[in-house]
């Protein structure tokens, strides 16, 4: 498991150098705010336009200021589309969480109706159902430092999908006897 959340961290690390070091962030701005634009209401959207400038400034503050000097020209907007799309997940969390109110109430129903407990749980699905959990933040911080242009709707469909299943199956194969 060790092994995997390194690697995982190097997959970010590699996909936000690559980021940065491309000069396609203006584009993909533009892509991004276009494909959200169909997710959010206008008025959020006006929201986040006044917003990103100011996290961004906020973000370069504290870079110290050598780096600054040599790279803010080239970081700019790369941080820009990290920033905008980090606020872009924070909007659309609360459908995660309504997916994860689902999974859990569809796991103690399953777990109710289950005509006798088993003794002895096999570890590996409940092990499996947890993975499925972990790998929602990992998917959209890989989602955020994506060096190309990727729907919202492809990671927020895959989370609301591990959401719902991995928090139902966390429930129904979790031990019963320690």
């Amino acid at each position: 498991m060790r092994l995997l959340s390194i690697g995982v961290f190097m997959l970010v690390l590699a996909s936000a150098a690559s980021l940065v070091s491309g000069d396609q962030s203006e584009q993909f701005i533009q892509q991004s705010w276009s494909q959200a634009s169909t997710v959010l209401p206008a008025s959020e959207m006006k929201g986040l336009a006044s917003m990103i400038p100011a996290y961004t400034e906020r973000v370069f503050v504290l870079i110290p200021v050598t780096l600054r000097e040599k790279f803010a020209g080239k970081m700019w907007n790369a941080v820009e589309l990290m920033i905008f799309r980090v606020l872009l997940a924070w909007h659309l969390l609360p459908a995660v969480l309504i997916a994860c109110l689902i999974g859990f109430t569809e796991g103690h129903w399953a777990r109710a109706n289950q005509k006798g407990l088993v003794k002895i749980h096999s570890p590996m699905r409940f092990n499996l159902a947890l993975g499925a959990l972990a790998t929602i933040p990992v998917l959209v911080l890989l989602w955020v430092t994506a060096p190309l242009t990727v729907s919202v709707r492809a990671p927020l469909s895959s989370a609301l999908g591990l959401a719902i299943f991995g928090l139902r199956n966390v429930i129904v194969h979790a031990p019963t006897q320690f």
